[in-house]
Order: C-alpha cells, then sequence, then structure tokens
C-alpha cells in the first residue's frame, strides 16, 4: 500500500469520472493529484492556493500502470521531493485500496509565483522551513 508521503486522500470514484471504456479517464487522475496539492499548499504554508502569492504548475509527467472502475476507492498521495530556487518538485502516487495496487505515479514541478505583480519568485524561507516539518511528521489524511 501507499507509504511515505506525508498527505493522503482516500475516496471513492465517481460516475463522473468514468469515460465510455466503463475505467477511469485519465484526466481523473490529473484532477485528483491537482486537488491533493492545492490542499497541501494551503495546509502547510497556511496561505490560500488562490492569495496573492501561491505556485503556479511549470511540469507535469505522469504514467498510467492499471485501470481504476466506479465506485472503487483510491487513496491519493503527494510530498515534496525537491526545493529549488523558484520552483519545487512534488510525488504523487494513486492507489486502489481494494487491490492493493498502485494504479498511477508522477511528478509535477512548481513555480512559487507572485500572482499580484505577475512573475516567478524565490521559494520563501518560511514555506521551506513549514514544508520540511510537515515532510518530517506524521501522515495526514485529507477528506
Amino acid at each position: 500500500m501507499i507509504s511515505g508521503y506525508p498527505l493522503l486522500w482516500t475516496l471513492t470514484v465517481p460516475w463522473s469520472d468514468i469515460d465510455m471504456l466503463q475505467h477511469v479517464n485519465n484526466v481523473a487522475y490529473i484532477r485528483w493529484i491537482e486537488t491533493i496539492r492545492c490542499e497541501y499548499f494551503t495546509r502547510v504554508t497556511g496561505e490560500p492556493i488562490n492569495g496573492p502569492r501561491g505556485m503556479i504548475l511549470a511540469q507535469l509527467d505522469f504514467t498510467y500502470e492499471r485501470q481504476l472502475r466506479y465506485h472503487e476507492r483510491v487513496t491519493v498521495g503527494c510530498k515534496v521531493t525537491h526545493i529549488g530556487n523558484k520552483s519545487f518538485e512534488m510525488a504523487h502516487e494513486i492507489w486502489s485500496v481494494p487491490n492493493d495496487y498502485r494504479a498511477a505515479f508522477g511528478r509535477t514541478v512548481l513555480v512559487a509565483y507572485d500572482f499580484t505583480h505577475g512573475h516567478s519568485i524565490r521559494v520563501p524561507d518560511e514555506w521551506r522551513s513549514a514544508v520540511a516539518a510537515f515532510e518530517a511528521g506524521q501522515p495526514q489524511t485529507y477528506e
């Protein structure tokens, strides 16, 4: 089962995420990791995701390994794996709870951004400290 992720979200696959092939559409996986990424940011930094400074997605690399189906329980995890000067990298996994297998995994690169002035910024020191403390703590769940 998924481990090593400080934030986990378990959900039941809704009907709206199913495509005509009767499995979860690839876009749903991305929506799930975006949802938990936003929760991570708000929870860790204490700032709203739509506040004056935040992060923007610069790169997304995602691998689909197995299908997920309607009403299946899945767990989504995210963690920060690297912090640079203006960006940081997150790892993501999606697991099937009843089948105990990884269905997909990937990484995102995010850039710290000043939305008021419209440009990238250095990752604030308080974000760095908050991420380090969160990553070292006990895993939390997102409901």
